[in-house]
């Protein structure tokens, strides 16, 4: 158990963008440790991504208990959540210090990295699943799903739940 809180708190010192740029690193040091496996890791990270809260801190929640029930839940926790208020308390000094150029010079060179990360995410969770010979009739549903929300996000504006709320109920009409 003090791995898994070593390695979440790692992740809270790294965890620039949030949990979907964590994945990644979830992921390897979930397969190196076998904390839990792939398709095990897919389930929670998508248990995660619908829950409400912070994805990272759902994630580490959740890969804590699979893994070491409660008490491990409560040390990935922790882990993520002990750098967060460190760094807010370090930065709430330097801020008050007329440092505000250099922190901002600082956040748009994270930027990049974190859209990478999160792409690599994106990519590593559409391989595992476009890995497997699919039909044509299992992915044509899920691209429908996929381009229909993004229309309701980019175009329509409608609130992130509601279109939540639409993917669940047309994967379970589709998928079901």
């Amino acid at each position: 158990m003090a791995a898994l809180f070593w390695f979440f708190l790692q992740m809270g010192f790294v965890s620039f963008g949030g949990g979907y740029a964590l994945i990644p690193l979830i992921e390897r040091e979930s397969e190196r440790q076998v904390w839990m496996s792939h398709d095990m890791l897919v389930d929670v990270i998508a248990v995660a991504g619908m829950s409400p809260g912070p994805i990272a801190v759902n994630l580490g929640m959740l890969v804590g208990y699979q893994t070491y029930g409660v008490t491990g839940a409560i040390a990935c926790v922790l882990g993520l959540l002990i750098p967060s208020i460190l760094m807010t308390a370090g930065m709430i000094c330097f801020i008050t210090r007329d440092h505000k150029n250099y922190l901002k010079r600082c956040m748009y060179g994270v930027q990049p990295v974190v859209t990478a990360l999160i792409f690599f995410a994106v990519y590593q969770l559409c391989a595992v699943h476009l890995s497997a010979s699919l039909s044509l009739s299992e992915l044509l549903p899920a691209i429908l799903i996929v381009g229909a929300c993004l229309y309701m996000l980019l175009r329509l504006r409608m609130h992130p739940f509601a279109i939540l709320l639409f993917s669940g109920i047309s994967g379970a009409a589709f998928y079901a």
